[in-house]
This record gives C-alpha cells, sequence and structure tokens, in this order.
C-alpha cells in the first residue's frame, strides 16, 4: 500500500524480502505496528519480544530498541500507523473514563489482537486513501478507544506533558532538513540557548544528539517506505554529504542505507502522498 499521511496520522507498509537487523531505533511519534507476514523481534536491554502475524506493537514517543524484522519464506510485511501526540490527547478528553480504566492495567508494549480491534484496523487501512481527512481522524480516534477498551495502549496513553525535549524533537521533525544549531531551536522556543541546554541535560538529553536522532530515525522510515534515492534521503534529512550519512547511519542502526534498501520487496517502497 502507499505511504501517506494526514496532518495528524502517518499510514504506511514496511515490506522486506529478507530479514532486517536496526540496532538504537529511536520511536519520534506513539507507533502501532501490525505484523502482516514473518515476525518482529525487538530488544530492550535484556528484554526480548516477539510479535508475530496479527500481533500488534504499541510503541511509546522516545522508546529506544534493537529490532529484528525476521523474514519467512515468502518475506516480511508490517502496518504501520504513526500518531501525533495532539490525536491522543484528543482522544484522552473525549473519552477519560474508558482511558483512566485502561491505564490501570500493566502496559504491554506486544499484544494479541481480538477480532474486532482487527476489523477497525483493516477498516481504517482501507479507507486511508479514500475519505476526507476529518474522517480518517475520527476513525482512528475510534481505533485508539477500541484499544484502550481492550485494556491495551498503556504506553501510548499516558500524559507525561510535554517535556522541553519533546517540543524540541516536534519542531526537528517538521524541518528535518534545516541545518539547526542550538541557538535557532532556542529562539523558536523563546529560551536563551545556554537555558535550553541545561534543560535537556536536566532531562538527559543534548541538542545534538535528538537532531542526530530525528534525522537518521526519520531517513530509517524514508529507506523501508518510500522509493527516494538514497542521496536524495540524506539531503531531506540535513546531511550534506550522502558519505557522511551513510556513516552516521550504519553506526547508529549496524546496516549501511543501501543494504537496507536492497532487502526492502520489490514495489513496496512509495512515494509518501501528503
Amino acid at each position: 500500500m502507499p505511504a501517506f499521511q494526514t496532518k495528524q496520522i502517518k499510514f504506511s507498509q514496511i515490506q522486506a524480502k529478507s530479514t532486517q537487523s536496526l540496532r538504537q531505533i529511536c520511536c519520534l511519534q506513539p507507533m502501532l505496528m501490525r505484523v502482516r507476514q514473518g515476525e518482529k523481534h525487538l530488544f530492550i536491554g535484556e528484554q526480548h519480544f516477539i510479535a508475530r502475524v496479527g500481533d500488534l506493537v504499541i510503541a511509546p514517543a522516545g522508546l529506544e530498541l534493537t529490532l529484528r524484522n525476521q523474514a519467512d519464506h515468502s518475506g516480511y510485511a508490517c502496518d504501520v500507523v504513526l500518531l501525533d501526540p495532539q490525536l491522543i490527547a484528543r482522544c484522552r478528553q473525549q473519552y477519560p473514563e474508558v482511558l483512566r480504566a485502561a491505564l490501570q492495567q500493566p502496559a504491554q508494549l506486544c499484544v494479541k489482537l481480538d477480532p474486532w480491534f482487527a476489523l477497525q484496523w483493516d477498516q481504517l487501512f482501507q479507507a486511508s486513501d479514500a475519505e476526507p481527512t476529518p474522517l480518517l481522524h475520527h476513525r482512528a480516534i475510534g481505533l485508539l478507544l477500541a484499544l484502550a477498551m481492550a485494556g491495551q495502549g498503556q504506553a501510548i496513553f499516558i500524559d507525561k506533558g510535554d517535556s522541553i525535549s519533546q517540543r524540541v524533537q516536534q519542531l526537528l521533525l517538521l524541518h528535518t532538513s534545516k541545518p539547526w544549531t542550538v541557538e535557532q531551536m532556542a529562539q523558536q522556543l523563546h529560551l536563551g540557548a545556554s537555558t535550553l541546554r541545561r534543560q535537556l541535560m536536566q532531562e538527559g538529553h543534548s541538542f545534538r544528539r535528538l537532531l542526530e536522532q530525528v534525522r537518521l530515525n526519520t531517513a530509517l522510515g524514508m529507506i523501508q517506505t518510500t522509493s527516494h534515492s538514497i542521496g536524495d534521503i540524506a539531503q531531506q534529512c540535513g546531511y550534506a554529504s550522502a558519505s557522511r550519512f551513510s556513516s552516521r547511519f550504519s553506526q547508529q542502526f549496524g546496516v549501511k542505507p543501501l543494504q537496507l534498501r536492497a532487502t526492502v520487496a520489490s514495489g513496496a517502497a512509495l512515494t509518501a502522498r501528503h
């Protein structure tokens, strides 16, 4: 299916003809992933999670992990929905009692889909390129509500407020190719540069590290879901040199961009529709 996005939702499908192994992945936005073919192995510290065909992965923003997209004899496929925090906030505001009950349950990263939720998921994807944006947002909230009613999704429903690192991350996502400096970001946030550095340090972050995370993880998604050349992706993600981009990508994820692109199934990488 084509990758595409609305203002608050981005849909795509990752397809691979062979196994992909990637390390130090950072989820920049709340994310839901449904395995269609093969298995998704997730490693967080000493923990190892496996999502099999039909399973749902619930990943909150900021989650860092190593993963392996394990292909079977026919390859690997996974639906992906990226959700803007504002959409989740709307769901919290409209259905506080349902979400409050869901938050009493322990958070899980991988869950089995019941038939009703699977139907909601399929309907959302089938309608994705045909319905107006407001209806898609309504369907997405319905999907989140179904998740909460099943006692799942705690990791993405928790309202921790907007930290300074989250605000920086969101601005970087809007302008990934911009040659950002900490002074420019501080100006955007109406802060002094030294204040921004100090607040990020208090949260365990640095501006340089956040910038690199956003650029590399955005590039990762583009390699897997679009047909843009590696050089174009490097440029769109703020790298003046394709070789520099390739080096940093390899250091971060443990695989070179061209090696990862070679695993993508033919016809799977499609240009995003805005």
